[in-house]
């Protein structure tokens, strides 16, 4: 259903569906299409997030950052989140931050348990499927792109991929994620790679899950190592490590994420490996980042870190997901396979092999 009108009037909509006791047992999926007045061609790059409705005010600092297209999909675990949703959107300047979004909501049945446990992948491929174009940048809400991020994306990372069109690989366009310690909260988010730097050279900044996670991108060694700047002015090129779980751009044909996952764990590793799979290259992007702040453990609707994908019954990434995609793909799929002689390996990462070789029998 596509309603183009206020996110208000949607809300209130979804409300007297679940007010019908023949929805209960029914997704239901409302769409809201932002009017977005400055958009004239799909030749664009659209920020896709997903979110509960208690996440409704952190993703708003992500608003505030990106001036182009944005595309959310909210996923209402119980039937009183409908109520906290109008609630929060009755406030004028909560309504205008997400005017020019395109929201979907989602009412799951909430006659079936498994409800609770958060179908995250499931509403990244809503989100991306609502959105209107070419390209697409994928983030979690409590992520916050640096203030250059959509303007270095439209005006240099797009005209370079139309102009090197048949030229070179299908590629996956990574955006570095660091976090700010939770003792620094306080601190205004870095806008700048120098002022970035600074903040790593103290220690109050660091990038996110430095292993295996989010390692791979170097992110680090480019915010204070000047000699790694050498090359590509645009981007340097990495290879692909099995637990690894980028943030990326990338053209909306590229695969969905895997539905099969749920709350925490493995829900982006699966995507990563399938794009390696697909033979996909790996390119991490200079001046641009994103940054989080550190806090106490949240509670993911459902419980979601105890009904994550460690559980023996859920769908898991090493035994489950990265064995079918062997099957289909032959057993180097979760070895490098899209990175070329002139990409920084393993060996000039001076990392660990086991972070390529995880999962291997």
């Amino acid at each position: 259903m596509d309603l183009r009108a206020d996110i208000l009037i949607i809300a209130q909509q979804m409300k007297k569906l679940m007010n019908d006791r023949y929805s209960q047992s029914k997704e239901i999926v409302l769409v809201q299409h932002a009017m977005n007045e400055g958009q004239t061609t799909n030749l664009d790059v659209s920020m896709i997030s997903q979110f509960s409705v208690n996440r409704l005010d952190t993703f708003t600092k992500a608003i505030r950052a990106w001036t182009g297209p944005i595309s959310v999909a909210i996923y209402l675990t119980q039937s009183t989140d409908i109520d906290d949703l109008i609630s929060y959107f009755e406030s004028e300047d909560n309504l205008q931050a997400y005017s020019r979004v395109t929201i979907t909501l989602v009412k799951p049945n909430y006659l079936d348990n498994s409800h609770l446990a958060y179908p995250i992948n499931h509403l990244r491929n809503i989100a991306i499927t609502e959105s209107s174009t070419d390209y697409i940048f994928v983030i979690d809400a409590d992520f916050t792109p640096s203030n250059n991020v959509y303007s270095f994306l439209r005006s240099r990372l797009v005209p370079f991929i139309v102009y090197q069109a048949g030229k070179m690989p299908e590629t996956a366009w990574v955006v570095p994620c660091f976090a700010i310690r939770e003792d620094f909260s306080d601190l205004p988010m870095p806008q700048t790679y120098n002022e970035l730097r600074q903040l790593v050279g103290r220690n109050i900044a660091y990038i996110t899950d430095p292993g295996a996670g989010h390692g791979p991108t170097l992110a680090t060694e480019v915010a204070m190592d000047r000699p790694l700047l050498h090359g590509n002015p645009l981007a340097y090129e990495v290879c692909f490590e099995s637990q690894w779980e980028p943030y990326y751009v990338l053209h909306r044909s590229a695969p969905l994420y895997d539905a099969r996952f749920k709350n925490q764990g493995g829900d982006k590793q699966s995507h990563a490996l399938h794009l390696n799979a697909e033979k996909y290259r790996f390119m991490v992007l200079r001046e641009i980042f994103m940054i989080h702040k550190d806090h106490s453990t949240l509670v993911w609707p459902g419980g979601g870190f105890e009904k994550s994908q460690k559980a023996a019954t859920s769908w898991n990434y090493f035994e489950d997901f990265m064995k079918e995609i062997e099957s289909l793909y032959g057993g180097s799929a979760r070895w490098p396979r899209g990175c070329s002689a002139e990409a920084i390996g393993w060996q000039d990462q001076r990392r660990d092999v086991l972070g390529l070789a995880a999962g291997a029998v």
